[in-house]
């Protein structure tokens, strides 16, 4: 006579015991995801609000006394000591009002995940171009795929430094932005047409600190008069959610396809 532990009651038991069991663990893993989903959104909401109360407080008050005194110095003669002060003083605070603003929009980083990264680069793109005045277009190459939501902010933040970078001072006429979806390699291109680099942009150790915890690589090419590009490199298995067929792998899946149709 067999023991209880050995008939399929007891298995069927013990396969519904550990469904129960599996169904717990993924239950409380989704709370935990979903729990520290709305803890950033709840930090991003009160980024957002500080970021709000700058521009609509700090700034804007900067801003008007900037006005103010560009008017004080304009009654004061061309040569005069003090109008060259005033100036000067009037030049500091446009870079300082220029910090502001960038500062601002380190703030209001968008919730990156998934396909929505085009989306909130093409939105910084043209938020930039409707502060500088400065004409931007963005590309977008190969199949797009979901990038992952922690990979999607850090490739967001350097993307967002290296547009403002270029904005604020290459002195360009056109910026352009482009995506690409390869199978190895996810990359991003930042281009202008304007003055070149004498020296490294700002933030620049930031960008490489961030491309590198990605396992990915940045690199600065810069001539005098004809622009500079920024190229971000970070491996595909990385960044994509899934992973990417490569050429022959989408032919073979092609060609079986077409197979099993016509048997």
């Amino acid at each position: 006579m067999s023991s209880f532990s050995q008939t399929p009651l007891f298995l069927l038991l013990g396969l519904l015991l550990s469904c129960f069991a599996f169904l717990a663990a993924f239950v409380i893993c989704l709370r935990r995801v979903r729990r520290g989903y709305e803890a950033r959104l709840r930090l991003l909401a009160e980024r957002e609000r500080v970021a709000t109360g700058l521009h609509d407080t700090l700034l804007q008050s900067m801003q008007g006394l900037i006005l103010r005194i560009q008017g004080v110095g304009h009654r004061l003669a061309a040569d005069s000591p003090e109008r060259l002060t005033i100036e000067r003083i009037l030049d500091q605070a446009d870079d300082v009002l220029a910090e502001g603003r960038h500062q601002i929009l380190a703030l209001r980083m968008p919730v990156v995940y998934g396909d929505n990264l085009s989306q909130a680069l093409a939105a910084i793109g043209q938020s930039l171009q409707d502060n500088f005045n400065i004409p931007f277009r963005m590309l977008v190459g190969g199949e797009q795929a979901f990038i992952d939501g922690d990979r999607g902010e850090e490739i967001y933040a350097i993307a967002r430094e290296a547009l403002y970078n270029a904005f604020q001072h290459a002195q360009a006429a056109t910026i352009e932005l482009e995506l690409v979806y390869g199978c190895e390699f996810f990359l991003v291109y930042v281009r202008d047409d304007g003055k070149g680099m004498a020296q490294p942009p700002r933030g620049l150790a930031g960008m490489r600190e961030r491309a590198a915890r990605l396992g990915g690589t940045l690199e600065v090419l810069s001539l005098p008069e004809q622009g500079t590009e920024v190229i971000l490199k970070v491996p595909g298995e990385v960044c994509y959610q899934s992973p990417r067929k490569s050429g022959w792998q989408q032919r073979l899946a092609a060609w079986l396809g077409r197979t099993e149709a016509g048997s």
